[in-house]
């Protein structure tokens, strides 16, 4: 289990670095201002789509990865009991909660750039008239989505390292 368990989270990481790392500014928008930026809407929803897929399927396998040698170490399973009760329905259920984290956002069409990358976040549009700077917010998407989309980002990182620490210590 712990060898597919690294499998799953390596090609999590791969399809996280290329579309972010790798892709860069050039995925972005051409009218953003971002250098090298080439992209249109289509290529911003495409990386803001497999940046949330890869990050969090990344997350999620690492506390899986922690869960196993816990299990293992702290409770005594064996590699057997281990894929035997546990294995499948992770994988299902971890493959199952990215994408729906990944496809909402995408539904909504909420994928914006953001400091040369594309993700579930609501934009600004500044202008300058008589001296006095005004901003509002540029809509694509839904607002409530970008908004949740943030909330459940920041709390599932949190849970996530902590179990993972727990169960490592």
């Amino acid at each position: 289990p712990y060898q597919r368990i690294m499998l799953v989270l390596s090609m999590f990481d791969i399809i996280y670095s290329i579309f972010v790392p790798f892709g860069g500014t050039w995925m972005v928008p051409k009218g953003t201002g971002w250098r090298w930026a080439v992209g249109n809407t289509a290529s911003c929803s495409a990386q803001g789509f497999f940046y949330i897929f890869g990050a969090f399927g990344e997350l999620f396998y690492q506390a899986a990865i922690s869960l196993n040698i816990l299990l293992l170490i702290v409770f005594g399973w064996t590699q057997e009991k281990f894929a035997k009760k546990v294995e499948k329905p992770m994988h299902v259920i971890i493959i199952t909660v990215v994408l729906i984290i990944a496809i909402v956002p995408l539904a909504f069409q909420s994928y914006n750039p953001f400091c040369g990358q594309c993700i579930p976040t609501l934009v600004w549009k500044c202008s300058i008239k008589d001296e006095k700077e005004s901003c509002n917010w540029v809509l694509r998407g839904a607002r409530t989505v970008a908004v949740v989309s943030d909330i459940l980002s920041g709390s599932l990182l949190i849970i996530a390292l902590i179990f993972c620490t727990v169960a490592m210590v």
